[in-house]
């Protein structure tokens, strides 16, 4: 997205040859369906084309409609390639774990999917790749196959990586279930279940550390420049503030530090992460608050975990700290947030106080 441009004005319409390729398999000309929605397919280049919110949606919708005897979303998951885009590629080649491959989805977002977000959720042996998507004047239930797709991409590039089936637990789906209900099962090869107010790959939490290879530190190191280059080149100004929050969800451990090791993670020096975070007019303490009660709502919604682990997790001195930073954010204890989930209450629409002191 280029600085000077809205990121919802136009989006990115990734991948074109990936879907070509899904609409081929699909059993229909792609051509016609650009042609319909008013997308016109321009000269070579080296950035994807962008086109507005609702003519990427038309679009989808039509391909969905034409395919042929297969779903199109689990179609296009599986021929997804980052077009344009090799450095992701050759990154994730040289990632050592799962855990390190998520990074791209941060960078993705910014170059390719502004209104798509992916959450990593950690619960005992469990770990939830979640993904959530905000498209301006688009209902939720209308962009369930769009998170589809981004289900299906997931599974296949960590596939790939993993070379193992194993490694996936099940599929939780937030819309209800679907006509094509049995083709969630046979392409993720594991249970699916629907109606569960989330779009989820649950994974065996060992699998995000387990080494896929031999770390090459300067292959993977020169990767990240590339990116790095390029976020620069294209992305236009990054906010150093979406890289402490992307970390300290994908590090949970960070979350019981300080600046000084969020900084290592990112590779800057402790002044320059806070000079460029004043630059920005934001705190550190604020963004990792922000990322405790994130963690912490996560968390409380599984009732075996207790509140002392919770505590221990986000980096509390005891129970009573918790609480009173949890009721200071919410207006509600944690034991009070966690008994709406019995009564009825989404805790997603609970008061909240604002986390910057």
């Amino acid at each position: 997205m280029h600085a000077t441009q809205s990121p919802m004005s136009s989006v990115p319409m990734p991948a074109l040859g990936s879907w070509k390729q899904a609409a081929s398999v699909c059993g229909f000309p792609f051509e016609p369906v650009l042609h319909d929605v008013g997308i016109g397919l321009q000269e070579k280049s080296h950035l994807p084309l962008r086109v507005t919110p609702d003519a990427l949606l038309k679009a989808f919708s039509r391909c969905v409609e034409s395919a042929k005897g297969r779903h199109f979303p689990f179609v296009l998951g599986d021929c997804f390639v980052f077009e344009h885009f090799a450095e992701f590629d050759a990154f994730i080649a040289s990632c050592a774990t799962v855990r390190d491959i998520l990074e791209v989805a941060g960078w993705a977002r910014e170059l390719l999917a502004p209104w798509m977000n992916l959450r990593l959720d950690e619960f005992n042996a469990e770990a939830h790749l979640r993904v959530e998507m905000t498209v301006p004047k688009s209902e939720s239930r209308k962009l369930a196959p769009v998170r589809e797709v981004m289900l299906a991409v997931l599974h296949q590039l960590i596939s790939r990586a993993t070379r193992e089936p194993q490694w996936l637990l099940s599929v939780r789906v937030s819309s209800p279930k679907t006509d094509y209900h049995q083709e969630f099962n046979d392409h993720f090869g594991v249970p699916v279940f629907f109606e569960e107010g989330m779009d989820a790959l649950v994974m065996d939490r060992r699998w995000l550390d387990a080494p896929l290879r031999t770390p090459v530190p300067q292959v993977l190191s020169r990767a990240r420049q590339m990116i790095e280059r390029r976020l620069s080149q294209e992305g236009g100004e990054r906010r150093v503030v979406d890289e402490v929050r992307w970390a300290l969800e994908r590090r949970p451990e960070l979350l019981r530090e300080g600046l000084d090791a969020t900084a290592e993670a990112l590779g800057l020096h402790p002044r320059t992460l806070q000079r460029r975070l004043q630059g920005e007019g934001v705190k550190y303490v604020d963004i990792q608050s922000e990322a405790k009660l994130h963690r912490a709502r996560v968390m409380l919604r599984r009732r075996a975990i207790s509140m002392e682990s919770i505590s221990d997790e986000l980096g509390f001195s005891d129970r009573r700290a918790f609480t009173f930073a949890f009721k200071r954010w919410t207006g509600l204890s944690p034991s009070a947030w966690r008994n709406q989930l019995g009564l009825g209450v989404s805790p997603s629409m609970a008061p909240r106080v604002p986390v910057a002191s």
